[in-house]
């Protein structure tokens, strides 16, 4: 099994089609934990709900004329290859279920992945993959709710206003200590904001959070990113949210003489943001920080990187 997290079954209840529709297209709200939970929602097609575990993915029979065209085969060559059909433990009834790449058989990544989280039939993607995480077995079970919102970076929790004040209060003091520690080490930004043009150094810049919701918090306004998968805060080779910017933007200098020593700080650091969100209850979360970026309304940026209007 994928240690990223384990791929969610859902109950043969009735969907919920109207709050589901467009969940990839933008961020939406939803409630969830029985109810009592808000949350914003943006695929980040990351991939880890389609990757790990075993689980049952339905493919209804109106789906199989786009779905094969999408993956430009046949019906029955899809049905032989990439579907099996199996009972639906609520009700027994015979369905068609999408099989995982291992063996064909049960556990492992979607038979539809190409590499660890490019959909080769995304447009086409089943109904069932649309509509996560609004799935009534997860909407009406906290313990399920949490356990997607904990592989999937997507689930945005709303947070509690006093809750989040403790947080950033206590970030903010960690981040002093990440500028007196660098200030220490003589580190300087000598690249014009080069390692920032992700695409291009081959950079991916991770955040949790916490983190993404004191950026978002501080500089709500962002233009789309100038690249795919860039941050929305780099415009025109500089950051425009120096105070509001992730610890790993303040913790990675190109320099070799001080790489290996921050690199060592940002793990200490990390640990310590870990503890920030433990002690103040923040529901923790770890993602590309971009597209955390994005499921807080933050650069306009949408699923695949695609822009908003």
């Amino acid at each position: 099994m994928n240690s990223r997290g384990a791929r969610a079954s859902t109950s043969a209840r009735t969907r919920r089609p109207a709050e589901a529709a467009g969940v990839a297209d933008g961020a939406v709200e939803g409630r969830g934990a029985a109810g009592v939970v808000p949350f914003r929602f943006e695929c980040h097609r990351c991939g880890h709900c389609c990757t790990g575990g075993s689980g049952l993915v339905w493919v209804e029979p109106d789906e199989l004329p786009g779905l094969a065209a999408a993956l430009g085969c046949g019906v029955e060559e899809l049905a032989a290859g990439y579907l099996r059909r199996v009972s639906d433990p609520t009700d027994g009834r015979s369905r068609l279920s999408l099989r995982e790449r291992a063996g064909g058989g049960w556990g492992g990544p979607c038979l539809l992945l190409d590499g660890s989280a490019h959909c080769r039939a995304y447009a086409a993607r089943p109904r069932h993959c649309r509509e996560f995480p609004f799935w009534p077995s997860i909407l009406e079970d906290a313990d399920a709710f949490e356990r997607a919102r904990s592989t999937c970076p997507g689930i945005a929790v709303v947070v509690p206003v006093e809750v989040r004040a403790r947080a950033f209060e206590a970030l903010e003091w960690l981040y002093g200590e990440v500028s007196a520690l660098v200030q220490e080490t003589g580190a300087a930004c000598r690249s014009s904001g080069a390692c920032c043009r992700f695409e291009e150094a081959g950079h991916e810049l991770f955040a949790t959070a916490l983190e993404a919701d004191y950026a978002a918090a501080r500089h709500p306004d962002a233009p789309p990113p100038e690249a795919p998968g860039r941050c929305p805060y780099h415009v025109a080779g500089r950051c425009t949210a120096r105070g509001g910017r992730a610890l790993g933007c303040r913790t990675f200098f190109c320099e070799p003489e001080t790489a290996g020593e921050l690199a060592e700080a940002h793990e200490r650091f990390l640990a310590r943001l870990r503890a920030i969100e433990r002690d103040c209850g923040y529901p923790a979360a770890y993602g590309r920080f971009p597209a955390l970026l994005a499921a807080r309304g933050v650069g306009g940026v949408r699923a695949g990187g695609e822009t908003s209007e």
